[in-house]
């Protein structure tokens, strides 16, 4: 356990020392913020209530589990990944006397962290920005909601980590990765309208199962359902992904 533990802060470490790491949470940190003047003009210039400022972190977060926070992931697995692959950086690593499964299991923890750090920004992010509306005098209404949605949300990223870091164990280099997770990405959502029966088994129809938390009367039988097969899901991409990254040669 002090193995794994010792080799999550290493990949963390790497993680944070790469510049683009930052400027990408720095976007996700005002992302929030950008989407002010929109919401200003249909409150005010045009006298249209169109998001509350109590609604207005979830509305954010809606956007943001669409693509934003997906692309993000893709971007720091094919870096942690194949990018480590590629430039045979992966060598100093699998060199220690950790195992590959505990590197493997290091490298998705360090992306789980990660990914719950961008919700957790988003949503600090998104609360302070919702006081700077019109209407901030019932910001504070909407946060308990905010914080349960955000907190539901982190399931279907923590999975497609999972399913981002198989995929980018097929590559040499991490744009090749990006590019093939972003197509498969947006294949699987654009099916998931165009089919939804047929896409039902896919983890990706399920980036907004936070709404289902939303509202007061929570459907207990349609959430299990689902988490079921987002926490199954997980398991045979985390499962498969060891099972290629014990076998693969450096």
């Amino acid at each position: 356990m002090e193995l794994l533990k010792r080799s999550t802060v290493n990949e963390l470490m790497k993680l944070y020392a790469r510049k683009k790491t930052i400027w990408l949470l720095l976007v996700a940190l005002l992302l929030p913020f950008a989407g002010l003047p929109v919401v200003r003009q249909l409150q005010n210039g045009l006298g249209v209530a169109g998001i509350a400022s109590d609604q207005y972190a979830v509305t954010i977060l809606n956007a943001m589990t669409l693509f934003v926070l997906p692309l993000l992931i893709f971007m720091t697995a094919s870096d942690m990944v194949s990018g480590e692959i590629g430039d045979k950086t992966i060598r100093s690593v699998l060199s220690r006397p950790v195992s590959r499964s505990k590197i493997y299991a290091a490298k998705l923890l360090a992306l789980f962290v990660h990914t719950a750090g961008l919700l957790l920004l988003v949503f600090v992010a998104s609360e302070a920005a919702a006081f700077l509306l019109p209407d901030a005098g019932i910001a504070a209404g909407g946060l308990a909601e905010a914080a349960v949605a955000y907190a539901a949300s982190a399931l279907p990223l923590f999975v497609l980590c999972t399913a981002a870091a198989w995929v980018s164990l097929g590559f040499k280099n991490a744009s090749g990765a990006l590019t093939v997770c972003i197509l498969l990405y947006a294949a699987a959502k654009g099916l998931a309208l165009v089919f939804p029966d047929y896409m039902v088994f896919s983890p990706v129809t399920y980036m907004n199962w936070h709404q289902l938390w939303l509202g007061g009367s929570i459907p207990a039988g349609r959430i299990f359902a689902i988490l079921s097969l987002l926490v199954g899901c997980g398991m045979v991409f985390y499962t498969t992904g060891y099972y290629f990254f014990d076998k693969k040669e450096a």
